[in-house]
């Protein structure tokens, strides 16, 4: 699928997909779904309120310093606007946070097996489920992003 983007320039995604374009399905649906949210063609579950958005933009890259489970960030933020990849929690997925506004920038928390390459167990499960791996709150990758040191771990393997 491909959606247009109608500025006069690349979306920030196009860039991501471009320096990570092997990057697990639900992270890249993540990227495409923020364009679509800037289109208004996304549907979201769950529209924070401006103020529970600024605090999320505020707080979530300090806040993934971290390790952080599924668990942790539903209850420090509440159900997720949408999530992109499997609603079995013990599955990669990536949890999408976003506003009426299509301008504010969507925070997105990526979830992935807590070590590259885990096998899952007999059950389908790893067995370590799955951990927050990196934050983002805007296209800026300085301030923007947040690895968290089990991510760390995972992209470096």
């Amino acid at each position: 699928m491909w959606l247009p983007d109608s500025n006069r320039r690349p979306a920030p995604s196009t860039t991501g997909r471009l320096v990570f374009p092997d990057a697990d399905i639900h992270v890249a649906a993540s990227q495409f779904g923020e364009d679509a949210h800037r289109l208004g063609r996304l549907r979201l579950d769950r529209t924070l309120t401006r103020a529970e958005h600024a605090v999320l933009v505020d707080r979530a890259v300090a806040w993934s310093k971290h390790d952080r489970s599924l668990d942790e960030i539903i209850a420090a933020f509440g159900p997720p606007s949408i999530t992109f990849g499997s609603p079995d929690p013990d599955r990669p997925k990536t949890l999408g946070y976003a506003t009426a506004d299509r301008t504010a920038p969507v925070v997105a928390f990526h979830l992935g097996h807590a070590q590259a390459g885990t096998e899952p167990a007999a059950n389908g499960v790893p067995p370590d489920g799955v951990a927050l791996l990196a934050v983002r709150v805007r296209e800026d990758f300085v301030r923007g992003r947040r690895v968290t040191p089990r991510g760390g771990s995972y992209f470096s393997s």
